[in-house]
């Protein structure tokens, strides 16, 4: 017979028992499955049991893969319990993605989340399962030259980079798409899902038939159609700036404004100016002509461009992706790297954006009790609540100030640049413009190849999404390196860049400049802060 307590001594309470009973089970590394369940009998090891969502969700749907598996064609994928399937018993599945799939089991418990410091590769998954166990993404972003075009629907980037540039340059790039919690029914457990990344972003070496010339854009959608928006002004973009500056008549022997007189040096920055706005704001007419498909009313999408020619090179930009150059000093006998900010990020906390934005009738404040950073919204309702001031899209705040027209800077580069880094917000949301080129130039001086940095930078920003967040955005960067040096062309022989800048250099055009609708440059002095607070 069950004996009762003694009177007055308090009974272990049942939730109490549940949770040591759980925390136990969490320490087990053998790889079995502990399903969470609110009967404390139930919660043992079970060998060869599917991975669900712990509220009873199954492991994919139309949109999301879980951070444990890779995507496997419907008509080979193994089935549960058989011994050739990854969550077999002792078969396919790893250490790594048992161990990751227990500690991202819950958001709201930190104990879910412990790691064993002794085990450095257990260690390891505990930083980085979440990110990598899925796999780094293809590079089917990049196709050559001569591939049907139809072969890159549906990828985040288009690379066109021919090795026999004039402009001697090694391009790479990184986009992975954010996470995010998805809660059960009790509100207290849920697994992390991938969000559909809305990211997009492209590098064209030469540009415009022109072997001085290189167009590269990193666009960031956001809202239900974000993903369509950045990859039509991705595409949308490159091309009309082609074609408007083509129109224009200007040759290639008329792109140094240095070796013009000033007035002439002047319509050459406002047709680039004018060039630009143009294929900026026909990304936007695009989205809104009938037959687009696509909503526009509120989703968006943000985008910076980085346009050189020659040694000079053009910054244009909407909303809050930035562009920053690394430019390498020396100080106190040692060479370090300085980052150059070639964009504004475009925030309702900017005084001269937020000033512009109410004065065409919209409302910038921070959600209801005071929430959040400051956003955009309509004049009498809480919608959208846009976190930038200017955007391709977003048509429901067109008249109340946010528009696609960009602004743009001019910079003429130094054979001491080393780097530009364009990145879409993720990157920026924790990270400052000085830590990331403090970032890629060690990596620059270790002799880590492009590609190689700009994962390395996206995965060090998804780290810092962590460890402040229960969400990652969409993270993307593309890095390109920057060689003023002689270089080996394909043929053996030596080309430089040094030709460009003999008696060319100043200490005023050394610094970035605004470029004004007339043409004229105007002091440029952006103050890029980053964090949640902004």
């Amino acid at each position: 017979a069950a004996r009762l307590p003694p009177t007055g001594t308090r009974t272990r309470p049942h939730h109490t028992m549940f949770k040591k009973i759980l925390k136990k089970n969490k320490k087990d590394t053998s790889g079995e499955v502990v399903p969470v369940t609110d009967n404390p009998v139930a919660a043992a090891p079970v060998k060869n049991a599917p991975r669900y969502s712990l509220d009873g969700a199954t492991r994919k749907n139309k949109k999301y893969t879980y951070a444990d598996e890779e995507e496997t064609p419907a008509a080979t994928k193994p089935q549960v319990g058989d011994a050739s399937g990854p969550l077999a018993s002792g078969g396919g599945s790893s250490r790594e993605g048992s161990g990751a799939m227990r500690k991202q089991r819950s958001f709201d418990e930190a104990e879910a989340r412990e790691i064993d410091p002794e085990d450095e590769e257990e260690a390891n998954v505990g930083l980085n399962a979440r990110l990598s166990l899925d796999g780094d993404i293809e590079k089917r972003n990049q196709r050559d030259k001569g591939d049907d075009p139809k072969a890159t629907l549906g990828a985040e980037g288009v690379v066109l980079v021919d090795a026999q540039l004039e402009l001697p340059i090694a391009v790479g790039t990184c986009g992975k798409p954010g996470w995010e919690p998805l809660r059960g029914p009790n509100k207290r457990q849920s697994v992390e899902i991938r969000k559909e990344n809305q990211d997009a972003f492209c590098a064209h070496a030469p540009f415009m038939e022109s072997p001085l010339q290189m167009f590269f854009a990193v666009f960031d959608g956001h809202g239900a159609e974000g993903r369509s928006i950045s990859h039509f002004a991705r595409d949308t973009v490159a091309k009309v700036l082609h074609e408007t500056y083509k129109a224009m008549g200007y040759t290639e022997s008329a792109t140094d404004p240095a070796t013009e007189s000033d007035s002439r040096a002047q319509e050459l920055h406002r047709a680039r100016f004018r060039a630009l706005r143009t294929a900026f704001a026909h990304a936007e007419k695009g989205l809104t002509a009938e037959d687009s498909g696509i909503d526009h009313v509120f989703s968006g999408t943000t985008g910076v461009c980085a346009w050189v020619l020659g040694p000079d090179m053009y910054c244009g930009w909407v909303g809050d992706s930035r562009c920053i150059l690394g430019r390498n000093y020396v100080q106190g006998g040692r060479e370090k790297v300085r980052a150059v900010d070639v964009s504004y990020d475009q925030k309702p906390v900017r005084p001269d954006e937020k000033k512009r934005v109410r004065a065409a009738g919209g409302r910038i404040a921070r959600w209801r009790r005071n929430l959040g950073p400051l956003r955009v919204w309509l004049p009498r309702d809480w919608i959208p609540g846009l976190a930038m001031t200017r955007s391709i899209g977003d048509t429901i705040l067109t008249e109340y100030g946010v528009v696609p027209i960009p602004e743009m800077s001019h910079v003429r580069l130094t054979q001491q640049d080393s780097f530009l880094v364009l990145a879409s917000d993720g990157v920026w949301e924790f990270m400052s413009s000085q830590e990331v080129a403090d970032y890629v130039g060690r990596l620059r001086k270790d002799g880590v190849v492009p590609d190689e940095a700009a994962e390395a930078l996206v995965r060090e920003a998804v780290r810092r999404w962590r460890r402040n967040e229960v969400v990652v955005d969409d993270t993307t960067a593309v890095v390109i390196y920057l060689d003023f040096e002689e270089k080996a062309g394909g043929g053996g022989e030596k080309r430089s860049m040094k030709r460009f800048f003999a008696g060319k250099r100043g200490a005023a055009t050394d610094k970035p400049a605004q470029v004004m609708d007339d043409g004229k440059l105007v002091p440029f002095n952006p103050k890029n802060d980053f964090g949640p607070s902004n």
